[in-house]
């Protein structure tokens, strides 16, 4: 990985810029194209999550222009989960309504939130933020959304809001440039932080990696003990109890405290 990158003026570590996560990609060609989206803006960390063709794809290539060094350094994952390994907080990008309860921003407001969660001081060293792109055809499935912590819409025409995945990543990717080169030059980023946490905590928060393994135990423990009784609707419960503890961005010790009840739980009671 990059450590420092300078471009046009904006000097930035690597871990402080986004990471571009596409779920489930299906074209080469789109992939290169976000590939160029991203350098564009100076931004250089690509996750992909089972893309339908394999990778790597060498329809990328053309499309990515001069940004093939994105393509090369691309992270291959199998699993959402997975890609979020030092993510702890993550955007995801949809067209759609979704009967969720989540903060709703626009792209401007977002890349806004993002910048004041950085400059938390409590924040864990090293950790990311992310920008969650879905599928070509499908865009983000319900479980890939509970995961995030905001969604983003952007204010398009109601009569067509779809955007090609490569629109939609310059999109993100020009507002936080845009976001990041005012706070460079005004070097106020302190002032409009909204995730900032209290001088007394002692913990913080969790990666969205480590949510994820705690979303898997739990659904593991309460089939263990029977919880769904109603298999039907097991996918939707187990999706309610991931979005209400997602909202409450849990530290990394609540999620040990959490852990610990579910292991008090887990035990054989017979």
């Amino acid at each position: 990985m990059q450590m420092d990158i300078e471009d046009s003026g904006l000097k930035i570590a690597a871990d402080a810029r986004p990471v571009i996560i596409l779920a489930r990609p299906q074209m080469g060609e789109n992939i290169g194209a976000c590939a160029r989206a991203m350098t564009n803006c100076g931004v250089y960390e690509l996750r992909l999550i089972n893309p339908r063709d394999g990778w790597p794809n060498p329809a990328a290539a053309p499309m990515a222009a001069s940004a093939t060094d994105i393509l090369e350094g691309a992270h291959l994952y199998s699993s959402l989960g997975d890609a979020l390994h030092d993510v702890d907080l993550m955007f995801a990008t949809t067209a759609r309504l979704r009967d969720m309860e989540k903060p709703v921003l626009n792209p401007r407001q977002a890349v806004r939130s993002a910048l004041s969660h950085q400059a938390n001081p409590h924040r864990a060293p090293h950790q990311r933020i992310a920008f969650l792109f879905g599928a070509e055809r499908s865009g983000l499935d319900n479980d890939e959304v509970v995961l995030a912590d905001v969604i983003v819409q952007a204010e398009l025409n109601p009569g067509f809001s779809s955007l090609n995945v490569a629109q939609a990543v310059l999109m993100m990717c020009w507002e936080w440039r845009m976001a990041a080169l005012e706070d460079a030059q005004t070097n106020h980023n302190a002032q409009t932080a909204t995730h900032s946490q209290p001088d007394t905590a002692l913990s913080p928060p969790a990666s969205l990696q480590a949510r994820s393994y705690f979303f898997d135990r739990l659904d593991q423990v309460m089939e263990d003990k029977g919880f769904f009784t109603s298999p039907d609707l097991a996918p939707t419960v187990k999706r309610n109890m991931r979005n209400f503890f997602t909202r409450g961005q849990p530290t990394e010790q609540e999620l040990r405290t959490l852990h610990g009840l579910l292991s008090l739980f887990d035990k054989d009671t017979g």
